[in-house]
């Protein structure tokens, strides 16, 4: 394994060198102009067969998702720097990721969390896992850090993040999610904290941020899962403090609740000032937590259950954000989270995983159209990723025959599936990029994984980078 890893990296240089010719990349002396616009997307808890399972449903094959045509394909990393849940005070890094060991197929018997090991490598994947709070604070600093920490490194320091360095160089920032706005992935563009369960504090440090322009998210204090008012407010997950000060004519942001002023956004016939607060009338998820008992059922979306109706789709929030951030003169960053892809992921629920992951991809086309109408990709670029796999979906004979990939049964049909864990994996994830700076992340891709070719097929050459890795792209500092 180690001469296969040594002759791929060799190979993967030469084909660098070719790549960054033929697409006209700079000379290495020349530092790239950074893009204008800047979009990164996080499919929050994406494990490979996610990806897959979700092109099987809607599409009935590979392909056709709007990032398979990006010209820059790479493995990602996510690892944190320990897995402990505070800091211990040094910069030893206690973790890593090992291709050989990932994609063992020795038959191995025993089981993890009540789960069957199978082979060795599903045994090293569901061990040293990041959770989004460590591996989100490394791809919007720069930096890693212990599981639970909010741009808080491993010292206790508090670390700059993307949207400060946005701020900094002129630009507008945005932060959207399916999930509660202070949650960790969202969390991390826009807050301080060294634990990512501080949610209420979170919200206050957000909402008063003056380096996040625009936040659009879930968490709403009086709604619940299936976009029902509450009898009383439930401030988990924003500050009963932080609702109070968004009340009356002191608030620090415009605020937009209603799905119809969702859509105003998104069309453009609503322009309301910034800063501003998104939040969507419902408490934890957009719709991956929603009752079918409460919504009832619609047999044409691969969970039976119909949609909460007063909810708009992250999608749409795209379209909204792009219209308010899209005209600063000096352009913008907006990341955009499906959170709840993760959430259903350590459900193992295949169905609302689909449901999530295609919501997902809709708001990632949105940000192409955006670019093909309004800009161009010489001052763009469009990144998408996960923050870490989750739940190991593999094909329904994956028990038997080691990695077989999701079994594709056509379109609106769900696909086989065996899901193998419950919680977050170690796992080399998929990352696409387009546009400006895209040839930077290739260019940062110092490692190699032979079997992103040989049995995912992501990329010609296996090459791979960190999460810190990309932070370093995402925003340089001004």
């Amino acid at each position: 394994m180690a001469a296969l890893i040594r002759a791929a990296m060799a190979a993967a240089l030469v084909f660098a060198a070719t790549l960054a010719g033929a697409q006209g990349a700079a000379p290495p002396d020349t530092p790239a102009a950074p893009a204008k616009h800047v979009m990164l997307f996080i499919s929050d808890g994406a494990s490979w067969g996610t990806w897959h399972m979700a092109s099987y449903y809607e599409h009935g094959a590979l392909g056709h998702q709007p990032y398979d045509a990006f010209s820059v394909k790479l493995g990602m990393t996510t690892v944190p720097l320990n897995t402990s849940s505070v800091p211990t005070g040094n910069t030893t890094r206690t973790v890593s990721y090992d291709p050989a060991r990932a994609w063992d197929t020795t038959p191995l018997a025993g089981q993890l969390g009540g789960r069957p090991h199978h082979f060795a490598g599903y045994e090293y994947l569901r061990r040293d896992a990041t959770d989004s709070a460590a591996a989100a604070t490394a791809l919007a600093s720069g930096t890693k850090t212990y599981n639970g920490a909010i741009n808080h490194d491993n010292l206790g320091r508090a670390l700059t993040y993307a949207t400060q360095r946005a701020k900094a160089r002129g630009q507008a920032t945005g932060v959207l999610t399916s999930v509660p706005f202070s949650h960790a992935t969202p969390a991390a563009f826009g807050a301080q904290s060294a634990s990512r369960n501080s949610y209420g504090a979170i919200s206050e440090q957000m909402l008063a941020n003056p380096a996040l322009d625009l936040i659009m998210g879930a968490g709403h204090p009086l709604f619940d899962a299936d976009g029902r008012p509450r009898s009383s407010p439930d401030h988990r997950y924003v500050s009963a403090a932080a609702w109070a000060a968004l009340q009356g004519p002191a608030s620090p942001r415009t605020l937009v609740q209603t799905r119809a002023d969702f859509e105003a956004l998104a069309l453009g016939q609503l322009q309301p000032r910034l800063p501003l607060l998104g939040l969507v009338q419902v408490h934890d998820t957009l719709q991956a937590n929603r009752n079918v008992a409460v919504v009832g059922a619609n047999p044409g979306l691969p969970s039976g259950a119909a949609t909460i109706p007063g909810v708009p789709t992250l999608a749409t929030m795209t379209r909204g954000a792009l219209q308010l951030l899209g005209h600063q003169p000096k352009g913008f960053f907006m990341m955009v989270e499906g959170g709840a892809v993760d959430w259903m992921a350590h459900a193992n629920n295949t169905a609302r995983v689909i449901e999530e992951q295609m919501d997902f991809n809709h708001a990632v086309q949105a940000a192409v159209d955006w670019v093909h109408t309004h800009s161009h990709w010489g001052e763009s670029l469009i990144i998408v990723l996960t923050d870490h796999g989750n739940g190991m979906p593999m094909g329904p004979g994956s028990d038997r025959v080691p990695f077989e990939p999701i079994r594709n049964h056509g379109q609106g049909v769900l696909p086989g599936v065996r899901w193998h864990h419950g919680s977050h994996s170690n796992e080399n994830t998929l990352l696409w990029a387009h546009g400006q700076g895209a040839q930077q992340l290739l260019q940062a891709a110092q490692t190699v994984d032979p079997a992103l070719v040989s049995r995912l097929g992501h990329n010609r050459d296996g090459r791979t980078l960190t999460n810190a890795d990309v932070a370093r792209v995402l925003v340089p500092a001004p």
